[in-house]
């Protein structure tokens, strides 16, 4: 049973997002927003000269309202951009500019893509494979300045222009040239966690072959970047894609093992130790929304220990999005991965215990009932999305799920576990270096044989907004039936 305070948060963090998410699709005005806010407080105040008191339904309206405008007041101060006319003036022509690179670059297969921040705007650069550049080097980048656009086909239209205008980035520069000018121009605890991943990534290449060095970075600390594009697609067909993507599963699996390296400590310090070690576990790996999120969650829930709260996955979780949407509200409409990272820890919270009870029957000693009690419930909740925006299935995702997730924690633990050994002794790590090779072998068959299988994955032409929408009420409402039914919980 909710407290009138815990309604007084639902409706605030709700009004707020619902706030951001109209004013993602409608231009509110500040203007408009101060003049809900205005209104608001002008009914508080009405109620209480006429009647006295204040009812429990106008306080909720009234607040409402308040948060609604202030959800679409973050969105537009977000939103708010002035174009450079020396840019807006230069689009589609051939210019040369002078920025510091403010991320780690994103090595690909056919180019490697970084940003950079001007004194102007920030830009997103692709240039050539080879090319040595890292995070806070000072560039002088030359080439075609273009604005990003609408592509894709009718129906299923992807917006990248507003999907990198959530990271304040309003253009981009193709095959261009880049010459240093100076280097070590970024922030330096920034560029410290960087390097320690690219020793620690470097590492890992060094004790184990291509394409299993690849996997281990990413199931730890590199996502689905350090693959290689065919092994990616491998993963994709397969429905597995989600192992190395540092998605919550895999930021979870970290947090307890860091947590549970501080336990020598005071319950206080441990605590302390752990929350610190996560964040700067985030910014070495760039702070994506999906690592964000859960990384948030679980710092709610090592801080709720300390305090002596009970931890609530479902409040977290709440609260987790509420703080993302405050520091960035685009990333609600535009950023896809934290649509389907809250999709998923949905399922996991409100799905798994409605399956459960169905699979009762099913052993879970090496964790078999659980894989398909967690695959199964994601892929009710996250497939219509996936259909809808981006219509790849895969019908074999629950098998090589099952095949897969159980080994996944053992795998990040004993690479892990050889990664540091070998900074001592190869042949110290090299027992544990041959077992990490078997597991991600495992993992890689798996993907490779079942993945290219004819019938692995299936697409779909057109999946409508309404249908997508109409299947999610009916979700809602078989769970809210089947809720009904389970025990209470914390949640």
């Amino acid at each position: 049973m909710y407290t009138l305070g815990a309604r007084y948060i639902f409706v605030s963090i709700s009004g707020f997002t619902f706030g951001v998410l109209v004013s993602s699709f409608i231009n509110i005005a500040p203007l408009v927003g101060v003049f809900i806010i205005f209104l608001a407080l002008s009914i508080l105040l009405a109620e209480k000269i006429w009647n006295k008191s204040l009812s429990i339904t106008i306080i909720f309206i009234t607040l409402l309202l308040i948060v609604f405008a202030l959800g679409s007041l973050r969105y537009a101060v977000k939103d708010f951009h002035v174009g450079e006319e020396y840019l807006q003036n230069n689009v589609e022509k051939k210019i040369s500019m002078v920025g510091t690179v403010v991320g780690e670059p994103e090595r690909r297969e056919a180019d490697t893509r970084f940003v950079i921040k001007t004194s102007l705007d920030k830009i997103l650069v692709s240039t050539d494979m080879y090319e040595e550049v890292e995070y806070g080097d000072k560039v002088e980048v030359t080439g075609k300045l273009r604005k990003p656009g609408v592509f894709g086909e009718e129906g299923r239209e992807f917006d990248y222009g507003k999907y990198l205008a959530k990271d304040d980035i309003y253009y981009t520069m193709s095959f261009a040239e880049v010459s240093l000018i100076s280097k070590n121009e970024g922030n330096p605890l920034k560029a410290s966690l960087l390097k320690i991943k690219g020793r620690f990534v470097g590492q890992m290449r060094e004790i184990l072959p291509e394409p299993e060095s690849s996997l281990l970075a990413g199931l730890i600390i590199a996502g689905k970047d350090a693959l290689p594009k065919n092994i990616t697609e491998e993963f994709t067909r397969a429905g597995i894609v989600h192992i190395v993507v540092l998605s919550g599963f895999n930021i979870t699996i970290i947090a307890e093992f860091i947590r549970r390296l501080f336990t020598f400590l005071t319950p206080k310090k441990a605590a302390v130790a752990t929350i610190f070690s996560i964040i700067l576990f985030v910014l070495m790996t760039g702070a994506g929304a999906t690592i964000v999120r859960a990384a948030l969650m679980a710092i709610i829930a090592v801080g709720g220990k300390v305090f002596g709260r009970n931890y609530s996955a479902s409040r977290a979780l709440l609260l987790a999005g509420f703080v993302m949407l405050l520091i960035n509200p685009k990333i609600l409409v535009f950023d896809p991965s934290f649509q389907l990272s809250f999709l998923a820890t949905l399922a996991l919270i409100y799905v798994v215990p409605v399956l459960d009870k169905y699979l009762e029957r099913i052993p879970d000693k090496v964790g078999l009932r659980t894989a398909i009690s967690t695959t199964t419930s994601t892929q009710i909740l996250v497939l219509p999305f996936l259909v809808y925006s981006m219509g790849n299935v895969s019908l074999i995702s629950l098998l090589t799920n099952v095949l897969v997730l159980p080994i996944i924690p053992l795998t990040m633990l004993i690479g892990f576990g050889a990664t540091v050994l070998s900074f001592l002794s190869s042949l110290l790590a090299l027992p544990l270096t041959y077992f990490t090779h078997i597991l991600l072998s495992w993992i890689l068959g798996v993907a490779h044989y079942l993945g290219n299988l004819s019938f692995a994955q299936v697409e779909i032409s057109h999946f409508p907004f309404w249908l997508t929408l109409t299947v999610y009420l009916v979700i809602i409402f078989i769970l809210v039936r089947s809720q009904s039914s389970l025990p209470r919980s914390a949640n």
